[in-house]
């Protein structure tokens, strides 16, 4: 057995001479790192001074443009009127009283700015140039004038009711 342990080690040792190369060294190992020198620190600029954007070079003109928020159909004028009444609309109004008998007939309406006024017949109320018609124990009549698309002017009879007595 010792002459097979002997004859398998002569014939690795061929077989590595056999693998080498007499022109070829044996790979040598890395050389270890050196230590980089680390450039010097250099000092840092304070940062510039940072100009303000440009102002936008477009500007709207109205001049010559149409207002983009008024209809183009019916044509409606905002009238500023001085008559306080004519500021709400007419359904923000309460009746509080009717004077009807004697002469001609009157109601009390308060108003949302909650200041009392007195009506009577032909008086301007609401915003949509409600004129009053009749007044009568049970109700007050309000003629209301408006323009529909195709710009026809119609007529609407609106109502402010007498409120309901509670109690009594």
């Amino acid at each position: 057995m010792k002459r097979y342990e002997l004859l398998m080690a002569s014939f690795l040792a061929l077989a590595v001479l056999a693998g080498c190369d007499k022109e070829q060294s044996a790979p040598q190992a890395p050389a270890p790192p050196t230590a980089v020198a680390k450039p010097p620190v250099q000092s840092v600029a304070p940062p510039e001074e940072v100009a303000p954007p440009e102002t936008p070079k477009y500007v709207y003109m109205v001049e010559g443009r149409r207002d983009p928020f008024v209809p183009l159909v019916g044509k409606q004028t905002a009238v500023v009127s001085e008559n306080p009444l004519e500021s709400f609309d007419l359904v923000q109004f309460q009746l509080k009283g009717l004077i009807v008998g004697f002469g001609e007939p009157k109601a009390i309406v308060a108003a949302p700015d909650g200041k009392s006024y007195i009506l009577k017949k032909g008086v301007r109320i609401g915003k949509s140039n409600g004129v009053v018609r009749d007044i009568n124990r049970e109700r007050i009549l309000v003629e209301e004038q408006y323009q529909d698309l195709t710009g026809a002017t119609h007529s609407n009879i609106q109502e402010i009711k007498v409120p309901k007595r509670e109690g009594v």
